[in-house]
């Protein structure tokens, strides 16, 4: 007993120490470098425990943050059995991982003191880079082996009780690629996009809706929307990306449903004669949604997507925004629905259905009465 303790005493202090001198080394600020304190969760330390760390931003010539790190432990282990060392997490500056460093002479260690070999570092990187790790997933306790002895009971970082794929774990070391994966994409991230937004200006939200980047993009648009900024470059240049990539679609029509209303319906407007089918599917599925009434004049402008390529989706959504604002549709709408009855059945059908209760003029009515006899067995 005498002898367990003693190892468990030698093993902390050495551990502390270790700790202890690795990390100065690692916090050596240069003039470019702010600390932030905050508070942080990380799952392996329970679902209550928020505990304070320091988050450093590094500032580039323009005095805009260039990227981000924190010096946080190797593995979370229970009474303190396993060895300890500080692991530099670094990020860009919308918290997508980057790497990870370790001080001079710092070592991760496997399960029973076995050292990392080159081979697993390597794979840690590939690791911590794959946002979608089963890591994600994986709750501590499914990680932990529990050890007995001299009626002490430890918990400490043995062999994983699940079955990972080779490539989704250091083998003898998943502890520990699961409390680095967690430090990486844990609650940190939105800490540092938080910093970064708080620096910027319409000019470099600009500049990062125009990077081609999408994750710099998306960024973007979501901090605008936090903040309820609506300046009318930044307003452009999200309209002028939407335009060319789909995936900022629905972000895009999110960010302007906040704007004020003729902004809003302006955009819209733009992206239903401007845009592709995708577009035009989300900007009548936002319009159909809103709270707004539609003048004669807006659903006229927003009818020149009736034409003959128009969707059967799309005929469909503004079809039912006609209904929604039955008062303000138009004979210019009615006109240009007509010559829809000579689309496919699934089209003509709908837009028949729909101009039966209109004020038609007598040559639409025949129209219309043809169109029944003709598909008489399809309506």
């Amino acid at each position: 007993m005498f002898i367990r303790y003693t190892y468990i005493i030698t093993v902390v202090f050495l551990a502390l120490l270790f700790t202890d001198k690795s990390a100065k080394r690692h916090l050596i600020q240069s003039k470019n470098e702010i600390k932030h304190h905050i508070k942080v969760h990380h799952p392996g330390k329970g679902q209550n425990n928020i505990e304070d760390a320091v988050l450093v931003e590094v500032k580039g010539k323009n005095n805009l943050a260039v990227s981000y790190y924190m010096d946080v432990e190797s593995v979370i282990c229970y009474e303190n059995l396993c060895k300890i060392v500080p692991v530099r997490i670094i990020w860009n500056t919308i918290g997508e991982y980057q790497k990870y460093e370790l001080a001079k002479g710092v070592a991760l260690e496997k399960y029973e003191g076995e050292p990392y070999t080159e081979e697993d570092y390597i794979k840690t990187q590939k690791i911590l880079l794959d946002g979608d790790s089963p890591f994600k997933s994986i709750r501590i306790d499914e990680i932990l082996t529990t050890v007995k002895s001299h009626d002490i009971v430890d918990a400490v970082a043995g062999e994983t009780l699940l079955e990972l794929n080779k490539e989704d774990t250091v083998d003898g070391a998943s502890l520990t690629c699961y409390t680095l994966w967690h430090w990486a994409h844990g609650a940190v991230v939105e800490k540092i996009k938080e910093v970064t937004a708080s620096n910027f200006s319409s000019k470099e939200y600009v500049a990062y809706l125009n990077s081609g980047n999408l994750q710099k993009q998306l960024f973007a648009i979501t901090q605008l929307e936090n903040q309820k900024i609506y300046k009318k470059d930044v307003v452009e240049a999200v309209k002028k990306q939407t335009l060319v990539n789909d995936q900022l679609i629905r972000s895009s029509v999110q960010y302007l449903e906040k704007n004020n209303s003729s902004v809003y319906l302006s955009i819209l407007k733009t992206f239903i004669t401007k845009g592709n089918s995708k577009l035009k599917i989300a900007v009548l599925n936002s319009l159909l949604h809103s709270n707004l009434e539609l003048s004669s004049t807006y659903l006229a402008d927003v009818s020149l997507i009736l034409s003959s390529k128009v969707t059967y989706q799309e005929m469909s959504l503004f079809l039912r925004l006609l209904q929604k604002n039955n008062a303000a549709v138009s004979k210019q709408v009615l006109n240009k629905l007509m010559p829809l009855l000579q689309k496919d059945i699934l089209i003509s059908r709908n837009v028949y259905w729909f101009l039966q209760d209109k004020n038609l003029t007598a040559s639409q009515k025949n129209i219309l009465a043809s169109f029944a006899k003709k598909h008489k067995n399809q309506l």
